[in-house]
């Protein structure tokens, strides 16, 4: 029998209070090496992702519901990273080189002619010109070493995830840079054929099914891998898997569902 879209929320919610459990349970078994750059950081990317997490249940109990999509599209690009950190010795140095990448743009600014306030103290306490000599010579020493900065496109490729990237994560865009796509979605309300309001507060939970479903799917999966990546035992992860799965079945019943009335207006 088909849930409804009240209760496939309320499932979604119940699946991600539940592998935050797991998640803070994992987190204090980690077991790493501190001075290996890549275990590091990929414990780091984990920590991103499981707060995020945390912030969405957060957003879910209090019902603002605006900051998830953004939330989401942060989750996307840790899930890149991390999936990349725990297959790339060298990732740790492409991240280095993407720091120093944005580390040269504002010191440039901080260089230029052009008086920035936010940029005075900079300018007031270090001299710009040499932190760009030096910024672009460390930065010139890593592309030497094929270890330069790549885009999230490319992130997303290395990481196998480039169909999510060219669709879901396009998406996400829209909402987090305020499109006019997104504006029209959440705060217009057509009221007859030709008329409108502008509304605040429009969207929902049944609005969201799949960014929610999303969330926690994102955070079992790396949960799983990290600890496959350390060697982490004694974790079983399958019931929260078939948890998982029987979500994602219920939402592709009722998007199926969704999508004849729409086709078919019944």
């Amino acid at each position: 029998m088909n849930k409804n879209p009240e209760d496939l929320a309320k499932q979604c919610e119940t699946v991600l209070e539940s592998v935050l459990g797991l998640a803070f349970h994992q987190l204090e078994a980690l077991r790493f090496n501190r001075r290996d750059t890549q275990q590091l950081y990929a414990v780091c990317l984990y920590c991103r992702l499981l707060e995020l997490a945390s912030a969405g249940k957060a957003m879910l109990e209090k019902n603002t519901l605006v900051g998830i999509p953004m939330l989401l599209r942060a989750m996307f690009e840790a899930d890149i990273d991390l999936a990349n950190m725990m297959k790339c010795s060298d990732y740790p140095k492409r991240m280095y080189a993407s720091f120093l990448e944005q580390k040269l743009r504002l010191t440039k600014e901080a260089a230029s002619s052009k008086s920035n306030p936010f940029l005075a103290d900079i300018r007031r306490y270090r001299n710009p010109k040499d932190d760009l000599d030096e910024t672009q010579a460390e930065l010139d020493g890593f592309k030497r070493e094929k270890n330069g900065p790549i885009n999230i496109r490319c992130r997303a490729e290395l990481a196998g995830k480039l169909e999510e990237y060219l669709s879901v994560y396009n998406m996400l865009c829209l909402d987090t840079h305020n499109n006019i796509r997104s504006l029209e979605q959440w705060h217009l309300d057509v009221t007859s054929d030709d008329d409108y309001q502008a509304v605040a507060f429009k969207m929902t939970k049944l609005h969201l099914l799949h960014h929610l479903s999303s969330i926690p799917g994102i955070l079992l999966v790396q949960s799983k891998a990290l600890a496959d990546f350390l060697g982490t035992e004694g974790i079983d992860f399958d019931p929260y898997f078939k948890e998982l799965k029987e979500m994602q079945a219920e939402l592709k019943r009722h998007a199926k569902k969704e999508a004849n009335k729409a086709i078919h207006g019944d």
